[in-house]
């Protein structure tokens, strides 16, 4: 039963990985650096699963689970006590957080509203019902200027005679550059991350939603009026479950002081590709 499964772990992870792959090798990522990457991921998550009583996993026993020797191990585990890590391999996307709750006010808060519900055309500057206001409130620290240039970037707001119009609601990234990779391993975390807990959550610990709906006798003709259900309909829950995150949400110094969990849902289109499935 444990050689199945075994196999099976290595069966559903060699399907996790020819989608990453793939991209590496639309970067340029040769074999070995993943090979040391993947060293170092084996390290890291050792050390951080299996210590006893709280504390990180002792060399020895990282050489015993990762099966590499113990000069390797302690050459792997210096490096990563040495690097400096980039934000997004450890941190909650923040920048990207702050982005989306800037458009969520802007949607939401009925100080910048019209009466119908409609997101206010906003001066870029001003002490109330403006740009730098909302930020203020919405955006924590950054700056608005470097908000309303990636608004601007990405195509969620435009700017005219000195006022800014929102275009859209939801954040996100068309074109690949280095946040939209950024975003990609945030949101390949995020999946990865329910997925294991899901598995091999203890007994007294909640399940995470997780779930699919597929079928697999739908004709290419009919993706295009998928596409317009899916993205209405996807749309619209996600405002949904906005609301609700906007409404239980404490202020960012009470968050700070209690503990407060970066929580949320995501959805993706899944589509196979003829060519290789």
């Amino acid at each position: 039963m444990d050689k199945s499964l075994r196999s099976l772990a290595l069966a559903s992870c060699r399907a996790a990985l020819k989608p990453l792959v793939r991209m590496l090798l639309k970067h340029g990522v040769m074999h070995r650096e993943f090979v040391e990457l993947s060293k170092q991921v084996y390290v890291e998550a050792a050390r951080e699963d299996y210590g006893l009583r709280g504390r990180p996993t002792n060399v020895a026993r990282m050489v015993l689970l990762t099966g590499m020797d113990r000069k390797e191990v302690t050459r792997v585990k210096k490096q990563l006590e040495q690097r400096s890590e980039p934000a997004s391999a450890r941190s909650p996307p923040q920048s990207q957080d702050r982005i989306s709750r800037v458009l969520s006010g802007w949607h939401q808060d009925p100080e910048f509203l019209h009466a119908d519900g409609a997101p206010l055309v906003l001066a870029l500057e001003g002490p109330a019902r403006s740009f730098a206001a909302l930020v203020k409130r919405f955006g924590g620290d950054v700056p608005a200027s470097t908000i309303l240039s990636e608004l601007k970037r990405t195509g969620a707001a435009q700017v005219a005679d000195g006022t800014v119009r929102v275009l859209r609601r939801n954040y996100r990234l068309d074109t690949v550059d280095a946040a939209a990779l950024e975003r990609a391993g945030s949101v390949l975390r995020d999946i990865g991350r329910t997925v294991v807990h899901n598995l091999y959550r203890g007994p007294r610990e909640q399940s995470r939603f997780e779930a699919r709906a597929t079928n697999v006798h739908i004709p290419r003709s009919a993706l295009p009026e998928y596409r317009k259900f899916l993205y209405a309909e996807g749309q619209a829950f996600l405002e949904k479950v906005d609301a609700w995150l906007t409404a239980a949400e404490l202020a960012e110094k009470e968050a700070a002081a209690s503990g407060a969990q970066r929580v949320g849902v995501g959805l993706y289109w899944i589509q196979s590709d003829e060519a290789t499935e």
